[in-house]
This record gives structure tokens, C-alpha cells and sequence, in this order.
């Protein structure tokens, strides 16, 4: 499979992945979290955070929603470490493909099984009943979107999410620029490449216990401070540094990244969105997917003109642009935090 092949596979797949994302945030909405992730489990991935989320604050309501969503993000990023792992292990000893994804098919109907038997999904309580209105009607998806557009708060978050959702898709194409322009092995790409995504566990929990107990601003600054890092990782990266500074770079890429993406926008998303909170998660994720897709299908162009130093310098500019639009996020939050959402029925 040549490299034009390669772009091409990755931003069909990336489509699809945005498309679930799309129409996932409502459907979780309307089935529930836990009804959505035994779906999931059977049929897709896309919408698997977004029905994660949603349980979480319904089980979370009375507390502690903010380190809940940090440790599902954790567990996201350390299953996504442990899959590749458990892959290149089995592959190695079964040297078949086919027996391989029938193995992890294997693994996803077990999954199921065990959800399905041990979790029930939570009652609400006669308070929570009250709330509701008779009939059990929500506010509707339309009106719900013209609210989100004449929210700026909710823009800049998106727009953020945005410009940082290829870094964290950047080991799609990790493999072939260590092949490139280091032409190592197969068994040392694996290990590099590996190292990314357990970057950012480590760099979510710092910052769950962090970022609470400092002001708006502070907050604002810190986040800053972490994607410049992370963009600086960027450019060290395309002047081919040598293969020793290779580990640290992508833990600074990965971990200085890692807060924005999955500190700040599940919880405010999950406060702010109320009872639309599925809708606005799925829909959150859908901007930065079709970026990445973009950026998928013209990554074989780029090399063509530049080389990988174009590549990896505009993701150092995406990366940027994101820092900023959250540092302003960050500040106007400060100054007129979220109370309660637009979306509950008595508002």
C-alpha cells in the first residue's frame, strides 16, 4: 500500500469516525449513557465517550463529576496503549491477521456479556423525577443549536478542540515518519510509537488535581504554557533531532496537549449542556475528526512540496491557534463562570 493509499484509507476512516460522532451525540441523548455503550459495544465506537460522558455526570451528580471524566479520559488513552500492545503481541504469535481481529472480535462480544450482566443503568431519584416535565419532554435539538450559536464560550471551546484533535491522531502517522526519516525497524517504531498515548495519562491526572484549586486566569496561563510546549515539540521534531530526544518530544507533544483536550471541555460541556450534554459532546469532537481527515488526505501532497518539516510545522501552527482560543475560553469563563444550563426544563 503506497503512501497516496495510506492518506486516502486514513481519512475515510476519519469520516466515519466524524459521522458517528455526529449523530451519536443525540442518539445517547435520547436512549441514555448506559443503554448507548451496550450499543456501542456491539455495533461502534464513535459515540463510546460521548455515552461514557453522559453516564458519568448522571452517576456523578451529587460530586466529583470533574476527576470521574478525567480518569474515563485516562482509561481512553492507557486502552488505546494497551490495545496496540496486546495486538502486536498476538500478531506475533498467531502471524495471521484474520485470526487477530477475529480475536479481538472475541474480546468485544466478552465485553458486552460482562457489561450487560454487571451494570444497571441508575434510577433517577423522585427529585430528579420532578424536574422533569410531564410527558418527559426535552427542549428540541433546534432550538438547542440556535442557543449554542449565540453562545461564544461554546465556539472558542470547539474551535480549540479543533486545532488539537490531530495532534492526539498524529501516531496514525507517527509509523511512517519514523520510517522516513529515521528508517528504523518495525519492532523500534512499535515501541517509539507506543510511548505517545501514555504521554497523556499521566499529564490528565496533574492537571484534574491542578487546575481546580486555581483562579480562572491561572488556569488560562498554565494551559498556555502546556500547548506552547507542546507546539515547541512540533518544531523540534521537524529538524530531525536525533533518535535519543525522539521519546521526550512526543511526551511533550502528547502530555503538553493532553489538559486541553481532556480537562476542560468534558466537564464545562457536561455542565453547560444539561440534558442536551450527549448532543454537544458528539457534536464537539466533529470539527477536530474532519480537520484530521483533511489533514489525512493532504499529508502525501505536503511531503511531496516540503518534506515532513512542512507537515510537522503546521501542526505546530494548529496547535498554537488552539492554545489561544482556550486561553480566551479560559478568561471569559473566569469572568462569567457556567452556574447551570440553558437546556434545564425550568429555565
Amino acid at each position: 500500500v503506497d503512501i497516496a493509499q495510506v492518506g486516502k484509507l486514513n481519512a475515510q476512516g476519519q469520516f466515519a469516525y466524524a459521522l458517528g460522532k455526529l449523530l451519536g451525540g443525540a442518539a445517547v441523548d435520547a436512549i441514555g449513557g448506559m443503554r448507548s455503550l451496550f450499543a456501542i459495544l456491539l455495533f461502534g465506537t464513535a459515540a463510546v465517550w460521548t455515552a461514557a460522558a453522559v453516564s458519568i455526570k448522571t452517576s456523578f451528580a451529587s460530586g466529583g463529576q470533574v476527576q470521574a471524566l478525567s480518569v474515563g479520559q485516562v482509561a481512553m488513552r492507557v486502552g488505546a496503549s494497551l490495545g496496540s500492545l496486546l495486538g502486536g503481541f498476538l500478531l506475533s504469535r498467531l502471524k495471521s491477521w484474520r485470526q487477530l481481529l477475529l480475536t479481538y472480535a472475541g474480546v468485544g462480544v466478552v465485553t458486552s456479556l460482562v457489561a450487560l450482566r454487571s451494570c444497571e443503568p441508575r434510577r433517577p431519584t423522585s427529585a430528579e423525577k420532578e424536574k422533569k416535565e410531564p410527558g418527559g419532554s426535552v427542549i428540541p435539538i433546534s432550538s438547542a443549536l440556535s442557543v449554542a450559536a449565540r453562545t461564544p464560550k461554546l465556539w472558542l471551546l470547539f474551535a480549540s478542540t479543533t486545532m488539537i484533535t490531530p495532534t492526539f491522531d498524529f501516531v496514525a502517522l507517527l509509523p511512517q515518519f519514523l520510517n522516513d526519516v529515521y528508517k528504523m525497524e518495525d519492532a523500534q517504531i512499535g515501541s517509539i510509537s507506543s510511548v505517545f498515548p501514555l504521554a497523556a495519562p499521566p499529564a490528565i491526572l496533574l492537571a484534574s488535581m491542578a487546575l481546580p484549586k486555581m483562579t480562572g486566569n491561572a488556569k488560562a496561563v498554565s494551559l498556555l504554557v502546556a500547548q506552547t510546549l507542546s507546539a515547541g515539540g512540533y518544531v523540534v521534531l521537524a529538524s530531525s533531532p536525533a533518535s535519543a530526544a525522539l521519546v521526550p518530544t512526543l511526551t511533550a507533544i502528547a502530555g503538553g496537549s493532553a489538559p486541553a483536550l481532556s480537562c476542560i471541555p468534558p466537564d464545562w460541556i457536561m455542565r453547560w449542556g444539561g440534558p442536551r450534554a450527549g448532543l454537544f459532546a458528539g457534536l464537539h469532537d466533529v470539527p477536530g475528526n474532519l480537520l484530521a481527515m483533511w489533514l489525512y488526505a493532504k499529508v502525501p501532497r505536503l511531503l511531496a512540496k516540503g518534506g515532513w518539516p512542512q507537515v510537522l510545522r503546521l501542526y505546530a501552527l494548529q496547535v498554537s491557534l488552539g492554545a489561544l482560543c482556550l486561553a480566551v475560553f479560559q478568561w471569559l469563563e473566569a469572568s462569567d463562570p457556567v452556574t447551570r444550563s440553558p437546556f434545564e426544563l425550568d429555565a
